[in-house]
């Protein structure tokens, strides 16, 4: 059985989650502590064998807080390659199972999870198929009788019931009698047996018939152990041929399998050097079609215009008249000055013969010649202020300081001055009141009567003399940028030039530097495009020779395509894989195995002679059984003869106890063989498995010690192992990291053996945490080793996990 997938509706900590599996057969999950590791097994675990009920296992439950769902689903194929998805709910009874057939798309039987898992439960699960927690005082007590017993509860249909057969047998014939006991009934009997016949010996009574006893006993003796050895001899033989009988199948197969030739050169090397020249030239097609395209698109972006066309011809004439283009500029910004210092000299001539242009009146001109002539003198009249404030603030000083006619003399200076700045003011204002007037009558804009009697015609020819002199370089000037813009008209269907001086240039400029650029980028686009030309001439001699590669590949294995090619390599894999096979039937097997078969010649003749050897069997023990008995009524018999007692009383005791001895006898002898004959079923229908658990335990464990151990061995009931230079150490001798390693090899030992009838997953829980770098990769080998037969998922929170394997063998449940 492989697990595909894991959905969960409601465990613990997950809800609504999906895991889907590796296809391979190892699947690593990782994650920190408290990820939900041990929570995703436990959910694994009770979908295939029941979720664990609130009696005593109320923590291992994990009912999940925020929802109301509970379990979850595998999704399964099994080994005859059918698939299914096994669901499990909350439910009584370890909770309400369903299967669903994905094959046929319909709901199934649910009882066809029982016929998957097989003998396997739960706790037979958890003894072989899964690695956990370790405990090392459970395992350096682990015994040879209790790995065997694990082996035979799996090995052999309906063990369970005839374990508990065995141990209630054998329960049942301890209470009846022991062998060092005193209590049990039998033990009691045989004792009071004893006292009867030596009470007998000491009467010493019928001499004859004692002797008779003992020489019965002796002959007796001797038949069992006859029997006994003859039995051995069956056993022997039996367990030959039930193994005959279990290898019949194989042989045939061995004996039917038709020897076939392999050709050469269709391996995997081939494969992969098919694969690389193909891979090759795919890739190598792709290449050439980027760089077409890559051509095409810097073709597309080559400009072709007629305008590109037309400069190109034209462009050492367009060069020259371009190299101007600076002295032009300057001609166009002195014309524009130029025509702008003419309309500005224009602007002031007219501005000035509408301002003073004007008709005065005699009596107006007059006065104003007057208010002119006052306006000149208002300048000298400034220091006459100044001394008539000196005056005023020096008659002040002598009132108020000086006494008699310097007072007097003062208060007259004073006045004075006081009096000569009145009238200068009253003239001012005058003065003011006029200039006023003659401005409102006439319009004048100046406060200066100067201006308004300057000559109209002096002025104005002044201006026009300017403006004649600027017109004459104007004319100039214009002609040469004419000269220049006539040069032009070669170019007139791509330059559409105008009176506009400047707009000109700048068209002429905008023509230039378009085209300038359209041929540098066009010549960035040829470099381009011969680079690229280069590349795919060199991808296309690369095509050719690998194509030629292809052809050779082809005629060395005369074929045509890669379908032959496959074809042939299949059927090639297949034949390795049969002769593999058939190798591997001849290992299991052994040469002598195989010459020991060819003594028979149908299973059916094994079957025969097996039969006959068991009945046989089964006579032999009926007659060790009657012997034994004779056995025990003649030391009975003896006893009684020597007991205590008239002979006649004696006699009837004996015969009275030796009744009831014999009746327990028959009893725990009927319990007792019948107990080793359920042992000798157990191993007989196991037989195969235990060598092959031996061998693999040993195996695994030097794998895992870089073969620094080399056998596993019990003595005494005590698990014991052997180092490569002999020496021996018990279980508990050995350090945690080599338990470890010991236990690892044990359970893997098991569960290979058995996965080879049920295949169930490997589940190993955190098995590998304390292991070093070099225990944790000898780990890993071994994992690889096995995961190519069973299926094998480890959970983990060592980070070493990603140094060993890719990121499509790791769940990380960090992630989630």
């Amino acid at each position: 059985m492989k697990i595909n997938q894991i959905k969960v509706y409601g465990y613990g900590k997950w809800q609504n989650q999906s895991f889907n599996l590796n296809k391979n057969n190892l699947q690593i999950i990782y994650g920190n502590n408290e990820s939900g590791k041990t929570t995703l097994l436990s959910l694994v675990i009770g979908i295939l064998f029941g979720y664990k009920d609130g009696r005593g296992h109320s923590y291992e439950q994990y009912i999940p807080k925020e929802t109301s769902s509970y379990g979850g689903s595998l999704s399964i194929t099994t080994d005859d390659n059918r698939n299914f998805l096994v669901k499990r709910i909350s439910g009584t009874y370890g909770g309400k199972v369903s299967v669903y057939d994905l094959d046929n798309e319909c709901d199934t039987d649910s009882n066809i999870l029982s016929d998957i898992l097989g003998p396997i439960d739960r706790e037979t699960f958890e003894h072989i198929f899964y690695f956990g927690d370790l405990k090392i005082k459970d395992i350096s007590k682990l015994n040879n009788n209790e790995l065997i017993e694990r082996i035979q509860k799996v090995g052999f249909v309906g063990s369970n019931e005839w374990l508990a057969i065995n141990d209630k047998l054998d329960k049942e014939s301890r209470s009846l009698y022991a062998p060092n006991g005193r209590k049990p009934p039998l033990n009691k009997k045989l004792k009071d047996y004893e006292k009867l016949l030596t009470k007998i010996n000491d009467s010493k009574g019928n001499l004859n018939e004692y002797e008779n006893y003992l020489y019965n006993n002796q002959l007796a003796n001797k038949k069992v152990e006859q029997l006994n050895n003859q039995i051995k001899d069956l056993d022997n033989r039996i367990y030959t041929l039930n193994n005959h009988k279990n290898n019949w199948s194989l042989y045939e197969q061995l004996n039917n399998h038709q020897s076939l030739n392999l050709k050469s050169d269709f391996d995997d090397a081939s494969k992969n050097k098919l694969y690389s020249i193909e891979n090759n030239i795919e890739l190598n097609n792709k290449q050439i079609e980027i760089i077409n395209n890559q051509i095409n698109d810097a073709k597309d972006k080559v400009n072709h215009s007629d305008q590109l066309n037309f400069y190109e011809q034209s462009e050492d004439k367009i060069d020259r008249l371009y190299n101007l283009s600076d002295s032009i500029n300057d001609l166009v910004t002195s014309f524009n000055t130029k025509k702008q210092l003419i309309n500005d000299y224009q602007t002031k001539q007219e501005s000035f013969i509408n301002e003073h242009n004007v008709e005065l009146s005699i009596a107006d001109k007059n006065n104003i010649i007057r208010l002119n002539n006052f306006n000149n003198n208002r300048e000298s009249s400034n220091l006459m202020n100044t001394i008539k404030l000196i005056l005023i603030f020096l008659g002040i000083i002598l009132v108020v300081l000086l006494p008699g006619i310097l007072k007097i003399i003062g208060l007259f200076l004073a006045s004075l001055s006081i009096y000569l700045y009145i009238i200068k003011y009253n003239q001012s204002n005058n003065f003011n009141k006029k200039i006023q007037f003659y401005k409102d009558k006439y319009g004048f804009s100046s406060n200066d009567p100067k201006q308004w009697l300057v000559q109209n015609n002096n002025i104005t020819n002044n201006f026009q003399d300017d403006i004649n002199k600027y017109k004459n370089e104007l004319v100039e000037i214009q002609q040469k940028i004419n000269n220049y813009f006539d040069n032009w008209h070669f170019a007139e269907e791509y330059l559409k030039l105008d009176d506009n001086y400047g707009n000109n240039m700048s068209i002429i400029d905008d023509f230039v530097k378009k085209n300038k650029k359209n041929i540098d980028e066009n010549n960035s686009l040829t470099k381009i495009i011969n680079k690229y030309l280069f590349q795919k001439n060199e991808l296309v001699n690369k095509k050719e020779k690998l194509k030629n590669q292809l052809i050779k590949f082809f005629e060395q294995r005369n074929i045509n395509t890669s379908n032959e090619f496959n074809d042939e390599f299949n059927k090639q894999q297949s034949i390795i894989q049969e002769n593999n096979r058939q190798a591997d039937i001849k290992k299991q097997l052994g040469e002598n195995e195989i010459q020991l078969l060819k003594n028979f010649k149908s299973k059916t003749e094994i079957e025969d002679k097996l039969n006959e050897y068991q009945i046989l069997q089964s006579n032999v023990k009926q007659q060790m059984l009657d012997n034994s008995k004779n056995i025990e009524k003649n030391k009975f018999n003896i006893k009684h003869l020597t007991s205590d007692g008239t002979y006649q009383d004696l006699e009837q005791k004996k015969a009275n106890l030796e009744t009831e001895i014999n009746d327990m006898v028959d009893e725990w002898l009927t319990m007792k063989l019948s107990g080793q004959w359920i042992d000798k079923s157990l191993n007989i229908a196991t037989a195969d498995r235990i060598p092959m658990f031996q061998e693999k335990a040993n195996e695994y464990f030097g794998l895992l010690t870089n073969h620094n151990y080399i056998k596993i061995t019990y003595y005494k009931s005590k698990l014991k192992v052997t180092r490569k230079d002999k020496l021996q150490f018990d279980a508990g001798e050995l350090s945690r990291g080599t338990i470890e390693q010991l236990y690892l090899s044990l359970i893997l030992s098991l569960s290979v053996v058995f996965g080879r009838d049920y295949k169930m997953p490997i589940i190993i829980d955190d098995g590998f945490n304390e292991f070093d770098f070099d225990r944790s990769h000898n780990a890993y080998k071994l994992l690889d080793k096995i995961s190519e037969s069973l299926q094998i998922i480890y959970v983990t929170c060592n980070e070493n996990v990603f140094e060993h394997y890719n990121l499509d063998n790791i769940i990380n449940l960090n992630e989630k």
